[in-house]
């Protein structure tokens, strides 16, 4: 842990000059309460602060935990060389000038103090990062002005200015820091291996991660999936809007876009996801100070109807539960407070209540065996006394600190000074009740009938390589290859993929010939590796009853050829295969699918499918593997669930086929990374079987 608590550093780069980014640096160490040992390294020598300056690393004469380097990025190997020379094991490079800025020279600077560290068995952060802040220690090993407030809160940040925008504001809002550490271009340590420390650290409730980008996805699951039953998580990554998917060949690489990997990691690892910076403090703010939620049953107290109502349309929309109060509490409460008032859930005390009608309220809760956490809310009106009723909120709930309690003190300048002393008292206070709201469900354990995550880092053996061979089938390198149906038959029977009967045919007495053979009716497919959407160019003639239809069918889909990427034959001379295949009856239609996602690998998706897909995406995606279990999972979040349960007194839906369904798709991901892209879609589900009506596989090379 000296990297977290070392007891001796070197700044390296450390300045004469005040203002300069190495002075300051070595400043905040020696004034703000750090007790180890700080050795200014200049090769100018001289004194800053009165403490004397060393020439190089070589020349001081103690053991150093850490070195801190702020010098221009030419000179950062040659220094890390010394470092190791010294034994120093542990460096942080605030210096700028490397991958970060996009040119050869930088990328190759990094290169080298990639090789050096590793070389060396050194624990690096950075380059291009804020440093590293400790409040408990006094470490200040940054350029931040000061540290923050100390508390439980360990923010890992991609930012250093984020990360210096919230510990300048931490005392307003509330929030206290175990620790902070800015992390730059993840040359060494990354977000994961810095996930593990703070695991690791005592001082440590919640970690907060600012992230930009995630450098390895599987790994980043893993370590979060083993933390969270100990810590909790809360991940803000911004980047999420760009658009990959437009390039994507399939609908699940469209529909994956660049934030489905991150909320399926949210989910498997049980990470607090935040969408907006205020979100992130809130979780923050709630999961570093108060103990968890036992259960969604909560009560609402309220000096003011309108905010106890948007306070229960938020808690609907939470999950959280308003149940009534035990008969024994509400005899209580009806001897204390005035007739007009409520003593429902909510429970209002209405507008002209004193700290005494709070307390009689957050009494009852608290005695209350059905009721698990507590929303406080108020309105400052011209009779309420609103810091004796925050010091009220703050003694009452000192005698039961196993129950949550959140507030909102609604206003301005008449509720400061209350919400200060709820602040300076541990009770997390919000502007709006639904922020209020939004934080107490935060703290419900939902880890119930969520197993850990399942990540495998290496690929498994497979059944059975694709068709042709993998050197066969797969395009030229930077290309990609759509496979063909009878590859793709090939395939799907390794892995017991149900698929329609169906044969192709190059000419209109052959499609007669299968259609006879299969029985009618039958749909006629175009089948072509240039074709990525059949029914875009009308290459899909469905419901064909007769030999006539099939033969019309044919020649209908010969006419295409032009439409088609051009062989080396002209249109005239080409012949089109034409898949034939089984007609089955519109059921609900699904889509499953998988697509390798930059970071996290194979991604799985089950969703609304047909002609639905994209219109309504409704979808659910997980990181690969994914058991029966997560399939079931996924399925219920979506709003096709129902359809599976059967509506309007149709019967249920073979949900375990599809459920299969999934999880072989999930088993080819893992055993065939040369898929770049997977459809099935649809497939259609009834309630006795799933077909794989259509599907398409691409792969790169």
């Amino acid at each position: 842990m000296s990297l977290l608590k070392p007891t001796s550093i070197a700044v390296v780069g450390a300045s004469h000059e005040p203002k300069k980014v190495g002075h300051e640096i070595f400043k905040n160490l020696v004034t703000q309460g750090f007790q180890g040992k700080v050795f200014p390294v200049n090769p100018k020598g001289g004194s800053i602060l009165d403490r004397p300056v060393f020439a190089s690393v070589a020349s001081i004469p103690d053991t150093i935990d850490l070195a801190v380097i702020v010098t221009p990025a030419k000179t950062v190997p040659g220094i890390l060389e010394e470092c190791a020379a010294k034994a120093i094991k542990n460096a942080i490079v605030i210096s700028v000038g490397f991958s970060e800025v996009h040119t050869d020279e930088g990328i190759a600077l990094e290169q080298d103090v990639k090789r050096i560290a590793k070389k060396n068995g050194m624990r690096l952060i950075g380059p291009n990062c804020l440093g590293i802040l400790r409040p408990s220690t006094g470490l200040n090993a940054s350029f931040a002005a000061a540290l923050p407030p100390k508390g439980g809160i360990a923010l890992i940040s991609q930012s250093g200015a984020a990360a210096v925008g919230l510990m300048d504001e931490a005392t307003e809002i509330g929030l206290g820091f175990s620790l902070v550490l800015s992390i730059g271009n993840k040359t060494i340590l990354d977000e994961s291996d810095l996930l593990t420390m703070c695991a690791d650290d005592p001082e440590t409730k919640v970690v907060g991660l600012y992230l930009e980008s995630i450098k390895d996805g599987r790994k980043f699951l893993s370590e979060a999936a083993g933390i969270v039953p100990k810590k909790p998580i809360v991940l803000l990554k911004s980047g999420i809007t760009d658009a990959g998917g437009k390039a994507a060949a399939s609908h699940t690489g469209a529909l994956a876009g660049s934030d489905a990997g991150i909320q399926a990691l949210c989910i498997q690892a049980g990470i607090h996801r935040a969408k907006t910076l205020d979100e992130f403090v809130d979780l923050l703010l709630t999961l570093g100070q108060e103990p968890p939620l036992l259960s969604p049953q909560i009560a609402i107290i309220t000096n003011a109807g309108g905010p106890g109502i948007l306070a229960s349309d938020a808690a609907a929309g939470t999950g959280l539960e308003l149940p009534p109060l035990e008969s024994a509490q509400q005899t209580f409460l009806k001897e204390r407070l005035p007739a007009a008032a409520s003593i429902g859930n909510p429970i209002d005390i209405i507008g002209d209540s004193d700290a005494g009608r709070f307390a009689a309220a957050l009494e009852a809760c608290a005695s209350d065996k059905n009721i698990d956490g507590v929303c406080v809310l108020l309105t400052p009106q011209i009779m309420t006394p609103c810091e004796e009723i925050a010091k009220t909120i703050v003694d009452r709930m000192k005698r039961s600190p196993l129950m949550p309690v959140v507030t909102s003190f609604i206003g301005s300048e008449s509720v400061t000074e209350a919400r200060k002393i709820l602040k300076a008292g541990g009770i997390p206070t919000f502007p709006t009740p639904e922020r209020a709201i939004a934080a107490l469900a935060s703290l419900l354990d939902r880890s119930a009938g969520r197993t850990r995550a399942t990540v495998r880092t290496k690929n498994l053996r497979s059944r059975g390589s694709l068709p042709s061979g993998r050197q066969a089938a797969a395009p030229a390198k930077g290309k990609t290859r759509i496979l063909s149906e009878s590859e793709i038959q090939t395939l799907f029977s390794s892995y017991d993929l149900p698929l329609p009967r169906q044969a192709i045919a190059k000419t209109a007495e052959e499609a007669v010939s299968i259609a006879d053979r299969i029985g009618y009716p039958v749909i006629a497919k175009i089948s072509s590796q240039d074709i990525l959407h059949k029914t875009d160019i009308g290459g899909v003639i469905g419901n064909l009853k007769a030999g006539k239809d099939v033969q019309d069918a044919f020649f209908r889909i010969q006419k295409l050829a032009p439409k088609t990427q051009q062989t080396s034959k002209p249109a005239n001379q080409q012949t089109i295969p034409v898949l034939i295949q089984q007609f089955l009856p519109a059921e609900h239609e699904f889509i499953v699918g998988l697509t390798q996602d930059p970071s996290f690998g194979p991604l799985i998706m089950v969703g609304l499918g047909g002609i639905y897909t994209e219109l309504f995406r409704d979808t659910a995606f997980r990181i690969a593997p994914v058991m029966e279990k997560d399939v079931y999972a996924m399925l219920q979040e979506l709003k096709g669930w129902k359809l599976l349960l059967g509506m309007r007194g149709q019967k249920r839906a073979n949900i375990d086929a599809l459920a299969r369904i999934v999880t072989a798709i999930s088993r080819i991901a893992m055993e065939h990374p040369e898929i770049k892209e997977l459809d099935l879609n649809p497939v259609l589900i009834g309630n006795d079987q799933a077909i794989v009506a259509d599907a398409k596989v691409i792969v790169s090379a």
